[in-house]
């Protein structure tokens, strides 16, 4: 007789499966758009990542998040996480279920004792409320969000890559509609510095900061890239965005980044604006922002940080991101930047 347990572990197997040839495929694709700039993969460069999945990582299946990492480079560097590695390894044991807390947008401020995040109000399982979390009887939540705000943006909770993200006036403004979306935050739009408007002026630009606590319990600063929007487009998405790595010693964007497809550019699409040699504002202010709330939150391992810079060079965390963060564009472009943690061996532990 087969049993619950027995299926139960079947079915863990086919998902395990499915996770990793998915990222292979993904990874597939990246590498090859990639290699059409930067050349191809050597026999040479192959080996060596293979033998590191197989000997460092404990599996050949982390190869293909490397071959991408090593294309970009030019050569193989010891200590890179692969993408798959980190979601299946790395994320369960460094992040686990208090890392979750961040697909909740409604405890911004309150969780961080902050008036950082941009937030007005809330709709949560049927409640609205203030930005401090008082009830908002429903007849009042229209005047509390336009108060002082001719449009602002609704974001559904744990909106991944720039979707579930929706705009209102007062005259889009639809309750009903909102109940239906389901719960989120309500934010004010920031207004963008200049700088980023050479880029695109539509869709507010942000810069991803990446921090860690390492097991002495210091929190630091690992990798950075600045994410842009398209012509046309209100935010930034995965389906339109545009990245460039930011070196994280100067805060200035590097020569090449890459379209939504993984594709290589040295300017923007739309603008034709260069990346090269220009300098992030208040970059240092970014990087320290990070580095001050990951303290108040030490039992998550990496936190990815996403923050914009408005018009009077004031700072707004739009959100953070305590699960999978997305490392790969940090360690493809700006790494490894973990090597000291330690990561490599949490598969051994699993």
């Amino acid at each position: 007789m087969i049993t619950a347990k027995t299926v139960k572990t079947l079915l863990k197997t086919i998902e395990n499966k499915r996770y990793h040839f998915l990222h292979k495929r993904n990874a597939l694709m990246v590498q090859n758009k990639i290699a059409k700039k930067k050349g191809p993969l050597s026999v040479k460069n192959k080996k060596l990542a293979d033998e590191y999945a197989v000997e460092v990582l404990g599996s050949r299946r982390y190869a293909p998040w490397l071959y991408v990492y090593t294309v970009w480079a030019g050569e193989f560097k010891e200590g890179w996480i692969p993408d798959n590695y980190y979601g299946g390894i790395v994320v369960p044991q460094l992040q686990g279920e208090y890392g979750k807390i961040s697909f909740g947008n409604m405890m911004g401020n309150t969780f961080y004792n902050t008036e950082l995040f941009p937030d007005i109000g809330y709709f949560v399982n049927g409640k609205w409320l203030s930005k401090d979390l008082q009830l908002v009887p429903e007849s009042d939540i229209e005047g509390l969000i336009f108060d002082a705000y001719d449009e602002v943006v609704f974001k559904l909770d744990n909106s991944l890559k720039g979707r579930g993200i929706y705009l209102f006036d007062k005259s889009s403004f639809d309750i009903a509609r909102i109940i239906s979306l389901g719960n989120g935050v309500f934010q004010y739009r920031v207004q963008q510095h200049p700088f980023f408007d050479i880029f695109s002026s539509g869709a507010l630009a942000t810069v991803r900061i990446t921090t860690v606590i390492d097991q002495a319990n210091e929190v630091s600063f690992r990798s950075s890239f600045l994410r842009l929007g398209r012509s046309g487009q209100t935010h930034v998405n995965s389906n339109s965005l545009v990245s460039v790595p930011i070196d994280t010693e100067t805060g200035i964007l590097g020569t090449e980044g890459n379209l939504q497809d993984w594709s290589v550019t040295t300017v923007h699409p739309d603008s034709g604006q260069p990346f090269q040699g220009k300098r992030i504002p208040q970059f240092e202010k970014m990087v320290q922002l990070g580095l001050t709330l990951h303290k108040k939150t030490p039992y998550i391992g990496a936190i990815g940080w996403d923050i914009a810079i408005d018009q009077n060079e004031q700072l707004h965390m739009l959100e953070w991101n305590g699960y999978h963060n997305d490392i790969k564009y940090g360690e493809m472009t700006q790494g490894p930047c973990f090597t000291d943690l330690g990561w490599e061996k949490l598969w051994k532990k699993k």
